[in-house]
Order: C-alpha cells, then structure tokens, then sequence
C-alpha cells in the first residue's frame, strides 16, 4: 500500500524540473496550508511527491542560495500560477484543472488525468462530509479537499499500481 511521502527537494534540483511532468501542486492559502507547496511529479513510471516550506514562516537556518520562494515557484511553474490566478473562471483552458480548498488554498491537478483522479477524490469528499449538518457541509465543502486529496492519491496510485 502506497503512503504519499513529502520529500524535501535542493533549488539546484527544483531548478531541473519540467512543469510538463507535474500532476498535482498546491498553492498556499491564509489558513489550513499557509506555509509552501506540495508537488506530485511524474519520474519514470512513478511518482515523487515534494514540499516546499518556509513562505510564511521562513526558518533562517536555511541558506539562502537553497531557499525557494513563492517568486521562484511561480517562474518555474508558470502554468500552476496561471491556474491559480484564474482557474476558477469558468471557460478557463489551462494544464490544470483547479480546485479551490478554502481561504486562498488551491489544488491543481493536471488536466491528462483530472477524470481519472475525480471519482477518488469525491467519494472521499463525500465520506469526509457524511455526518455533518446541511450547514457544516456547506462550510466545510472546500476544506474537505484540502484534508482528503493526498489520501485521494493513494488510493488511485494503489489501484492503478504506480
């Protein structure tokens, strides 16, 4: 069985990747995941998952020649910012498909396989939400994705055997 671990990745390295080869990113929001990025890329015919820290509360033990900054994320994604400046438009066409995860946090997922992730991420949603009140669901609708999607993941990677 899968477990999505996060590993820290070096900016020489961050620099290397090729945003075609990303499946999932994170942007930040005001709560619940204020603090970086969790990335999702494709490496041979598996998958790495990284995170990125230290946007909102930088630990100055880090060099700054390997920090990496919101700003050097956006360059080297500039897809993923596209989608979170305006994936939530409705004819918008972009490599992503974006999902809004509540104050400011946003999921993109990459478009080639947002129909094969969807129902993963629904049932759990929808499990996430079962027992709550008609109000709670709505209040809770987007954070249920912030709380779920990397569990959506698993399940799809352990079904498909990636």
């Amino acid at each position: 069985m899968a477990t999505i671990i996060e590993n820290k990745i070096l900016k020489s390295d961050f620099l290397k990747l090729n945003e075609d080869d990303v499946l999932f990113i994170t942007n930040p929001g005001r709560m619940g995941d204020e603090d970086g990025s969790t990335f999702v890329v494709k490496q041979g015919s598996g998958l790495v998952t990284y995170r990125i820290d230290g946007w909102m509360y930088h630990n100055r033990d880090i060099k700054e020649d390997e920090y990496i900054s919101l700003d050097d994320a956006s360059k080297q994604f500039p897809k993923w910012r596209d989608a979170w400046e305006h994936g939530n438009q409705e004819n918008y066409k972009g490599k992503y498909k974006y999902l809004y995860m509540g104050y400011g946090n946003g999921l993109s997922i990459d478009t080639s396989i947002y129909e094969e992730f969807e129902p993963y991420l629904k049932k759990l949603v929808n499990e996430y939400l079962k027992n709550k009140n008609v109000e709670e669901k709505e209040t809770l609708k987007y954070a249920a994705i912030l709380n779920v999607w990397k569990k959506a993941l698993e399940e799809m990677i352990n079904d498909n055997k990636i």
